[in-house]
Protein backbone atom coordinates (compact mmCIF):
# COMPACT_ATOMS: atom_id res chain seq x y z
CA UNK A 1 0.00 0.00 0.00
CA UNK A 2 1.29 3.40 -1.05
CA UNK A 3 0.61 6.48 0.98
CA UNK A 4 0.66 9.86 -0.40
CA UNK A 5 1.83 12.63 1.59
CA UNK A 6 0.03 16.08 0.70
CA UNK A 7 1.69 19.41 1.10
CA UNK A 8 -1.31 22.09 1.00
CA UNK A 9 0.91 24.46 1.71
CA UNK A 10 2.20 24.13 -1.84
CA UNK A 11 -0.41 23.56 -3.54
CA UNK A 12 -2.16 26.73 -2.18
CA UNK A 13 0.97 28.30 -3.22
CA UNK A 14 0.54 27.58 -6.72
CA UNK A 15 -3.04 28.25 -6.57
CA UNK A 16 -2.14 32.36 -5.94
CA UNK A 17 0.74 32.13 -8.40
CA UNK A 18 -1.52 30.99 -10.70
CA UNK A 19 -4.26 33.78 -9.68
CA UNK A 20 -1.67 36.35 -9.45
CA UNK A 21 -1.01 35.47 -13.30
CA UNK A 22 -4.31 35.63 -14.13
CA UNK A 23 -4.67 39.18 -12.34
CA UNK A 24 -1.52 40.16 -14.16
CA UNK A 25 -2.62 39.12 -17.36
CA UNK A 26 -6.11 40.66 -17.32
CA UNK A 27 -4.36 44.22 -15.47
CA UNK A 28 -2.53 44.18 -19.01
CA UNK A 29 -5.29 43.57 -21.53
CA UNK A 30 -7.06 46.46 -19.83
CA UNK A 31 -4.18 48.98 -19.75
CA UNK A 32 -3.78 47.98 -23.54
CA UNK A 33 -7.24 48.69 -24.03
CA UNK A 34 -7.41 51.87 -22.20
CA UNK A 35 -4.62 53.52 -24.30
CA UNK A 36 -6.56 52.34 -27.57
CA UNK A 37 -10.37 53.40 -26.45
CA UNK A 38 -9.44 56.76 -28.77
CA UNK A 39 -8.48 54.47 -31.99
CA UNK A 40 -10.67 54.29 -34.87
CA UNK A 41 -12.58 56.98 -33.63
CA UNK A 42 -13.05 60.42 -35.96
CA UNK A 43 -10.37 63.14 -35.55
CA UNK A 44 -12.08 65.60 -33.72
CA UNK A 45 -13.66 68.23 -35.24
CA UNK A 46 -12.04 71.81 -36.26
CA UNK A 47 -13.09 74.97 -35.02
CA UNK A 48 -14.10 77.09 -37.47
CA UNK A 49 -15.84 80.35 -37.48
CA UNK A 50 -16.04 83.85 -39.80
CA UNK A 51 -17.73 86.26 -41.63
CA UNK A 52 -19.86 85.97 -44.71
CA UNK A 53 -20.31 89.72 -46.66
CA UNK A 54 -21.97 90.32 -49.95
CA UNK A 55 -20.21 92.92 -51.96
CA UNK A 56 -18.49 94.25 -48.67
CA UNK A 57 -21.41 94.21 -46.71
CA UNK A 58 -21.84 91.82 -43.76
CA UNK A 59 -24.87 89.32 -44.28
CA UNK A 60 -27.38 88.89 -41.78
CA UNK A 61 -29.29 86.00 -40.88
CA UNK A 62 -28.44 83.77 -43.46
CA UNK A 63 -27.95 80.10 -43.21
CA UNK A 64 -24.31 78.98 -44.30
CA UNK A 65 -23.83 75.20 -44.58
CA UNK A 66 -20.19 73.56 -45.02
CA UNK A 67 -21.01 70.01 -46.71
CA UNK A 68 -18.62 67.22 -46.65
CA UNK A 69 -16.95 65.83 -50.43
CA UNK A 70 -18.25 62.53 -50.12
CA UNK A 71 -15.44 59.61 -49.13
CA UNK A 72 -15.60 56.26 -49.80
CA UNK A 73 -13.51 55.81 -46.35
CA UNK A 74 -16.36 57.09 -43.88
CA UNK A 75 -19.63 59.25 -44.18
CA UNK A 76 -19.03 62.47 -42.98
CA UNK A 77 -21.49 65.04 -40.99
CA UNK A 78 -22.31 68.42 -42.79
CA UNK A 79 -21.52 71.31 -40.50
CA UNK A 80 -23.82 74.77 -39.96
CA UNK A 81 -24.13 77.92 -38.65
CA UNK A 82 -26.43 81.52 -39.04
CA UNK A 83 -25.37 84.48 -39.24
CA UNK A 84 -25.41 87.29 -36.87
CA UNK A 85 -26.50 91.04 -37.88
CA UNK A 86 -22.44 91.27 -38.41
CA UNK A 87 -22.42 88.73 -40.77
CA UNK A 88 -20.37 86.25 -38.13
CA UNK A 89 -21.15 82.60 -38.25
CA UNK A 90 -19.37 79.94 -35.56
CA UNK A 91 -20.06 76.08 -37.08
CA UNK A 92 -21.50 73.44 -35.32
CA UNK A 93 -22.13 69.68 -36.29
CA UNK A 94 -25.68 67.80 -36.70
CA UNK A 95 -25.49 66.61 -32.64
CA UNK A 96 -25.25 70.48 -32.11
CA UNK A 97 -20.69 70.08 -30.98
CA UNK A 98 -19.15 73.04 -32.11
CA UNK A 99 -16.78 72.36 -35.26
CA UNK A 100 -16.62 70.92 -38.52
CA UNK A 101 -15.39 67.61 -39.64
CA UNK A 102 -12.04 67.47 -41.64
CA UNK A 103 -10.97 67.75 -45.18
CA UNK A 104 -12.21 69.33 -48.65
CA UNK A 105 -16.10 70.87 -48.65
CA UNK A 106 -18.82 72.70 -50.73
CA UNK A 107 -20.39 75.81 -49.03
CA UNK A 108 -23.66 77.00 -49.56
CA UNK A 109 -25.29 79.97 -48.19
CA UNK A 110 -29.20 80.87 -48.25
CA UNK A 111 -30.76 83.50 -47.05
CA UNK A 112 -33.43 82.95 -44.22
CA UNK A 113 -35.17 86.48 -44.72
CA UNK A 114 -37.33 85.40 -47.81
CA UNK A 115 -41.06 85.35 -46.53
CA UNK A 116 -44.07 85.50 -48.65
CA UNK A 117 -45.09 87.00 -45.22
CA UNK A 118 -47.98 84.62 -44.25
CA UNK A 119 -48.14 83.10 -40.96
CA UNK A 120 -48.57 79.52 -41.07
CA UNK A 121 -50.36 77.38 -38.60
CA UNK A 122 -48.96 74.00 -39.65
CA UNK A 123 -46.04 75.56 -42.01
CA UNK A 124 -48.08 74.23 -44.69
CA UNK A 125 -50.22 75.05 -48.17
CA UNK A 126 -53.62 74.88 -45.67
CA UNK A 127 -53.24 78.16 -44.17
CA UNK A 128 -53.58 79.88 -47.45
CA UNK A 129 -57.12 81.38 -45.96
CA UNK A 130 -59.83 81.86 -48.86
CA UNK A 131 -61.49 85.49 -48.78
CA UNK A 132 -58.11 86.86 -47.32
CA UNK A 133 -55.90 89.99 -48.72
CA UNK A 134 -53.72 88.40 -50.72
CA UNK A 135 -50.40 87.90 -49.22
CA UNK A 136 -47.10 90.14 -49.49
CA UNK A 137 -44.96 89.28 -52.30
CA UNK A 138 -42.11 87.47 -51.69
CA UNK A 139 -38.59 89.17 -51.20
CA UNK A 140 -36.16 88.31 -53.20
CA UNK A 141 -33.22 86.42 -52.18
CA UNK A 142 -30.23 88.68 -51.10
CA UNK A 143 -27.90 86.01 -51.98
CA UNK A 144 -27.35 84.97 -56.07
CA UNK A 145 -28.91 81.47 -56.44
CA UNK A 146 -25.90 79.98 -57.59
CA UNK A 147 -24.77 80.07 -53.58
CA UNK A 148 -27.61 78.15 -52.40
CA UNK A 149 -27.19 75.19 -54.34
CA UNK A 150 -25.07 72.48 -53.10
CA UNK A 151 -24.36 71.31 -57.38
CA UNK A 152 -23.64 75.06 -58.15
CA UNK A 153 -22.24 76.78 -55.50
CA UNK A 154 -18.66 78.00 -56.55
CA UNK A 155 -17.51 77.83 -52.86
CA UNK A 156 -15.34 75.41 -51.86
CA UNK A 157 -13.06 75.23 -48.33
CA UNK A 158 -10.49 72.78 -46.52
CA UNK A 159 -10.90 72.20 -42.97
CA UNK A 160 -7.74 71.12 -41.48
CA UNK A 161 -7.71 70.62 -37.61
CA UNK A 162 -7.47 73.11 -35.09
CA UNK A 163 -8.94 76.44 -34.70
CA UNK A 164 -9.35 78.53 -38.11
CA UNK A 165 -11.24 81.57 -39.48
CA UNK A 166 -13.09 81.20 -42.68
CA UNK A 167 -14.22 84.43 -44.32
CA UNK A 168 -16.45 84.71 -47.45
CA UNK A 169 -16.90 87.43 -50.08
CA UNK A 170 -19.89 86.64 -52.35
CA UNK A 171 -20.95 88.37 -55.15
Amino acid sequence: MSVFIVNTRDDQSRFRLRGARRIAARAAMLSVLWTCTGCGQKPPPANVEGTVRLDGSPLDNCLITFLPQLSQKEPQRHASAVTDERGHYRLRLADQREGASLGPHRVTVQDLSVSTGVRRRDHGTADLEIGRSPPTPMRRSRVPPRYSSSAQTPLRQEIRAGAQRIDFDIR
